[in-house]
């Protein structure tokens, strides 16, 4: 059985969607910098595993793209980190 692949534009626009969701509920959490914590993992998470599969179902998928995408996420983490180090 052939698997119908989904158009690239699906994947964009659900990692787009999950992010702003995610970056708005962060803003909305202010109060709490662990839950915003625990939410930005969930969304990176969520980002490197929708990337990566992704580009498995495309055949694209190589070292380099997992390295990518988890190198961008560590960034963002520690981007998030330094910003907040005033209110931890």
């Amino acid at each position: 059985m052939k698997i119908q692949k989904i158009p690239h534009q699906m994947y964009y626009f659900v990692e787009l969607v999950v992010l702003i969701l995610g970056f708005l509920s962060i803003y909305f959490l202010s109060y709490d910098t662990k839950l915003q914590e625990k939410v930005l993992i969930l969304v990176l998470i969520f980002y490197s595993a929708i990337g990566i599969f992704h580009h498995k179902l495309h055949h694209t998928l190589r070292l380099k793209i997992v390295v990518e995408y988890i190198l961008v996420s560590i960034l963002v983490f520690a981007c998030f980190l330094f910003l907040n180090t005033g209110k931890i």
